[in-house]
């Protein structure tokens, strides 16, 4: 709904739905900044499920669209069945309006892409459905429901630094929220994002990468952390000072690189969990739950991780082999898992 339908406003047609009794939701989509800032003033707008932003981005309404079957789809499919989950921290709507159409463009792409790779039509529904939900949060406290309640499911965070704890604004509430995570989870990809030029050092001291709001890169920094930290797009493989030696974009190509990337390359990214990280956002939910619980110390030399990682993925990809009748495609035939 716009702002205003008919003779009445978007509010008053949200308290109407409900008061009938339908379990509608009611979402706008204000295409004034000054204009929705008054209208957020003067009315009550609990019935409401959310208010967005127009600035332009036809993404919008695919973001309005997800949002809501995201809200609705979270409990069963990443309480019941471990889908990994991405949390948004933001309480302006502006920028969430832009953000949240930037994800999801990222999602479909990165989704679009699982799917050419899925062995049959049944495959390639699953992974559709199983793609990374993403869930708004503006509050603290809501935020941390999220995270407490589906922390073995959490993907990724991306958070601004500043919002309401306690029902007051609060300066460092997403730098708490993310100190909060790392003492129990600190494999999980942090993102912190502020108008604050200063506030960088404060998020890289939190592990966290660092977003500038008004940036004109903003939107084009996210999709690159998207990608090389929440799992999206190829595996790259890193040394400990950060420099990219090698990718991988599937399973196929992540064995043959696994058997001569460096071994200090192996440990940087075993010890953080990367390899998990990428294979839930890729699906492979099992095979991720196999390795994440394995820690680089157990293993005497970095050769026999390297022979235990290629080891379990092989086998796994062989199981699914066997329980899976695949599509045959000539140019796709991959003689090591017949």
């Amino acid at each position: 709904s716009t702002l205003r339908v008919g003779d009445m406003d978007a509010a008053e047609l949200a308290r109407r739905v409900r008061d009938a009794g339908l379990e509608i939701p009611v979402v706008v989509l204000a295409y004034n900044n000054r204009e929705l800032t008054d209208f957020v003033a003067r009315q009550d707008t609990s019935a409401l499920e959310r208010i967005f932003l127009w600035q332009g981005d036809v993404r919008v309404l695919l973001a309005m669209v997800k949002y809501i079957e995201d809200r609705r789809n979270v409990v069963h499919d990443s309480g019941e069945f471990g889908v990994p989950l991405i949390i948004v921290v933001e309480d302006n709507i502006r920028f969430y309006s832009s953000f949240l159409p930037t994800i999801y463009a990222e999602l479909v792409n990165h989704t679009h892409n699982l799917i050419q790779e899925g062995l049959n039509l049944a495959q390639k529904m699953m992974r559709i459905r199983a793609r990374p939900k993403v869930l708004l949060a503006t509050t603290y406290e809501e935020a941390w429901h999220y995270v407490s309640t589906y922390e073995e499911q959490l993907l990724g965070i991306i958070s601004d630094i500043e919002f309401p704890r306690e029902g007051k604004l609060n300066r460092r509430a997403g730098l708490d929220l993310i100190q909060r995570i790392n003492e129990s989870r600190r494999d999980i990809p942090s993102v912190l994002q502020s108008s604050i030029p200063e506030n960088e050092e404060m998020a890289r001291s939190a592990g966290a990468a660092f977003l500038l709001k008004g940036s004109p890169v903003l939107l084009q920094q996210l999709r690159e952390i998207l990608k090389q930290h929440f799992g999206f797009g190829d595996f790259v493989f890193r040394t400990p000072d950060g420099r990219e030696i090698d990718r991988a974009h599937d399973l196929a190509t992540l064995i043959q690189k696994l058997q001569t990337v460096p071994g200090d390359c192996l440990a940087y990214h075993g010890e953080r969990n990367h390899f998990s990280n990428w294979l839930k956002a890729r699906t492979e939910f099992a095979l991720a739950e196999a390795l994440r619980p394995r820690q680089v110390s157990e293993f005497p030399t970095m050769d026999s991780l390297r022979q235990e990682l290629v080891r379990g993925i092989t086998e796994y990809r062989h199981e699914w082999d066997k329980v899976i009748v695949a599509d045959f495609h000539r140019e796709r035939y991959d003689p090591l898992i017949s």
